[in-house]
């Protein structure tokens, strides 16, 4: 748990899926609602939405892109911040091996969850959900719901 927090300087980041999906639009868009009412209410400074792919080739054609780069710095950061607080993403961030015998190709992809958020106070990372702590799944809608309920957000411990 950290100090009291003034929502003023609590940013978030939402990151989405831009692809629909069968079982997942409803529950992209009750979040981007949610997103706008803790904005209108003040319990947030601010909120950005990042669209994402399904998934990003580990070293690929696009590495030197700013789109590939800009994924990967948030998915660095965001495994830094598990690390640090001892918790995990793996449910969320799935790093796959790809083989094609057609083409003799192979490469490793990360597949990134259809939603996701960050959580910055002051500008600095301080949780990103969904995540896994001591067994027990953090998500999406919790986040939410905290940040609904008081202006203190729980984190990992």
């Amino acid at each position: 748990m950290i100090a009291e927090s003034h929502p003023k300087q609590r940013t978030v980041k939402l990151f989405i899926r831009a692809g629909p999906e069968l079982g997942c639009e409803r529950r992209k868009q009750a979040v981007l609602e949610r997103l706008a009412d803790l904005d209108d209410a003040d319990r947030i400074k601010e909120y950005d939405v990042q669209i994402w792919a399904k998934e990003i080739r580990i070293s690929g054609p696009l590495e030197g892109t700013s789109y590939y780069q800009r994924v990967f710095d948030h998915f660095t950061a965001f495994q830094q911040w598990a690390n640090a607080e001892s918790v995990g993403l793996h449910s969320a961030f799935k790093i796959q091996s790809l083989d094609c015998e057609i083409t003799d190709e192979n490469y490793r992809v990360v597949t990134l969850p259809s939603v996701c958020l960050a959580v910055y106070e002051e500008a600095e990372l301080n949780a990103v959900y969904p995540h896994v702590d001591d067994g027990t799944v953090q998500t999406v809608g919790s986040c939410l719901d905290s940040l609904e309920e008081t202006s203190q957000l729980e984190y990992a411990d």
